[in-house]
This record gives structure tokens, sequence and C-alpha cells, in this order.
């Protein structure tokens, strides 16, 4: 090892005891050779050890149901009331803090022009003191009369309701719930939003190619940007936190279902598949049912579970290296993973309680 010649340049080293001594000490700076014998050391990868456990999640769950009040949607609604049923029942037996607002697809008129998601008043309810007729609570009284009544009562066809708006009418209720218009949400309260239709975003999902020779006139409507998915969930984390529980959860035509569209084009009008809805599910890990189904329990009571007290995905702290990465659940290695950027996904959610240990390398 070659010798450094000292300078006048000063470095001070203070140790510090019970008293502080500070020498002085010069040193030279290394001329070109001695940098050049410098052989750089790698940075050692980032290895990540971590624990997690499955969070014991706060009970409370606040639906919003959307649904589409068209033309053509008056032979579903008609029914949905009796195949909810089972699922409100279900709701009030389970250990669930629940409650839940009702809106529909359309506009409604203002002094300042056509607003969205403004919730409507349960039909037949005589809510507590304090609570808004628009808010239905767990463990109200003939939650089924109630259901049926509202359902029955709602507005079919006229003005606005063929443009079918689930996306920016959720946007918007979350917008109006931000500026203390309604009180639909509660801190903290993981967020289930419903959608029931038949049709897509603006009915044919702001793609002209899907609008069919039975059509009415004017069919396809461009998108607004609160038409988008991504804009509604961008305004769910505005309005609720960046760690808000989300799910959006649609009962529609599948995309890709031919056997249950053709039984819905036999109504008055056209159906569409939600490909728009569906891709609005699968970004927030929602649930997606068939509109075709005789009973919507089951899809309803799956929303409910996607959302209680489970993880499907975790985000790691760095983006991982796939082959370094080991995961153990309850101790045991598991596969049937998936690698989206930072975030974890699992092939099932876990449940509550759950140990995840985790193992990996971060991307350089």
């Amino acid at each position: 090892m070659k010798a450094t010649n000292l300078s006048t340049k000063l470095v001070l080293i203070c140790v510090f005891g019970l008293s502080a001594a500070c020498a002085k000490l010069n040193f030279a700076p290394l001329s070109v050779e001695d940098q050049s014998a410098i052989v750089p050391v790698p940075a050692p990868s980032k290895t990540i050890n971590s624990t997690e456990v499955v969070a014991y999640g706060n009970k409370q769950v606040d639906f919003l149901l959307v649904l589409d009040d068209s033309n053509s949607m008056y032979p579903e609604l008609a029914k949905l009331a009796a195949r909810m049923s089972t699922f409100v029942s279900s709701l009030d037996a389970s250990n669930i803090d629940w409650q839940m607002c009702l809106t529909t697809t359309r506009s409604y008129s203002s002094a300042d022009g056509p607003i969205f998601g403004t919730p409507l008043n349960w039909r037949n309810y005589a809510p507590a003191s304090g609570t808004p007729g628009y808010l239905l609570k767990r463990g109200t009284a003939n939650l089924n009369t109630i259901f049926t009544t509202t359902v029955e009562n709602l507005t079919i066809g006229g003005l606005g309701s063929a443009d079918e708006r689930a996306i920016k009418t959720t946007h918007d209720n979350f917008k109006s719930y931000a500026m203390g218009t309604h009180n639909c949400y509660r801190p903290g309260a993981a967020i289930s939003v419903i959608v029931i239709s038949d049709e897509d975003e603006r009915s044919v999902g702001g793609d002209p190619q899907y609008v069919k020779p039975a059509d009415a006139s004017g069919a396809y409507i461009a998108f607004d940007s609160e038409d988008h998915p991504a804009a509604m969930i961008a305004q769910a984390k505005t309005s609720f936190g960046d760690d808000v529980r989300l799910t959006f959860n649609s009962i529609i035509v599948k995309p890709g279902d031919n056997i249950c569209e053709a039984e819905q084009d036999k109504d008055a009008s056209p159906s569409h598949p939600g490909r728009v809805y569906a891709e609005a599910s699968r970004l927030t890990d929602g649930g997606i049912g068939s509109i075709c189904e005789t009973d919507y329990s089951a899809s309803l009571n799956t929303f409910k579970d996607k959302i209680v007290n489970s993880l499907s995905a975790l985000n790691l702290q760095c983006e991982p290296e796939p082959k370094t990465l080991k995961v153990k659940v309850e101790g045991l290695e598991i596969g049937g993973l998936k690698l989206d950027g930072k975030a974890l996904k699992f092939s099932f959610p876990l449940i509550e309680g759950t140990q995840i240990d985790l193992q990996y390398d971060c991307k350089e």
C-alpha cells in the first residue's frame, strides 16, 4: 500500500468521553495514480425480512347501492328485492356494523344544473331521531319491505335515465360527501359500492364499436373525465384518505357471456356488457356477478366478504427481484402469487390474524 504525504489540509478528529479532546491531523489529497489503485466496493443488495399480520379490521362497512333505472332495467328491478332478500337478511345476521345509501345511474336536477350521486330516501322507513331518511342502518325492522317498496317506487325511464353513469355517480357521491352534502360514510369505515346494470358506463362504455343496430340514435356518448374508473378511485382517496378500503362491485352482463347478453337483449332495449364496470371492479379488487343470476345473494355475499377482514394484496417496501421472493403463510411456504410492481397479490384472501413472513431483495 502506498504511503500518503501530509499537507496543510486540516481535518479535526474529536474524541468524546468524560471530556472532549481534538487533535489536528493533516492529509494530502490522493494523486491520480493513487486513485486508480482504489477498487470500488459494490453496495450490498437491500434484502428485506418482514412479518405482517392481517389486521383485525374495522367491522364497519358502508354500502353505496347504485341502480340502473333506465327502461331496459325494468324487468330486473322488478325482481331485485326478491333477489337481494337473502343478502339483506345475512347482513343483519352478521357481526358487521353496516349502513347503506341508495342512488341511481341518472342525473337529477338542481339549481346548479344536473347532479349525480344524490342519495335517495328509503320508502316505508322510519329512522331513529338524527338519522336521515336516505341512510339505512343495521337493526332496522322490515328490511325486505323497505327494499321492495323503495325499488318499486323508483322512476324507471324518463329524462336522463338512458345515459347510465355509475362511475360518475360514484365519483360525485364521494365528492359531495367530502363537501358535507350527505352522511353516507363514517370515518375509517370500509366502503363497498354495488352497481347493478345491464349496460355499461354511458351505455356502450365510451366506445362506438359497441353500438348495436337496435340501439337508439345517439347511443354512443364520449366519456368525461369522471367516467373513468381511475378518476373515481382518485376521488375516493381525496375524500377518505389514501388508506381507504374501497371495493367497486358489479352485477352486470359479464363481458364474453353471450348467453346472458342474448337473454337481456330480449327486453325493451339492447343490453351491453359492463366492460368499464368490470375494469373498475378489477382495479379495486371488487367482485363481478351476472345480472342473469336468479338470486344475487351469492354474488352480494362475495362482495361483502371481499372487504371485511381479509387481505388479498400486500404492498411491499420495494419492487422485489422475483427470484428472491419467499413468502410463508402461517409458517408454510406458498406459491400462486402474482407481482405487480410493489404489490404482492395472493390467489385467495387471507383472513384476519394470519401471519405472513416475507424475504426478498429489492430491484436496483
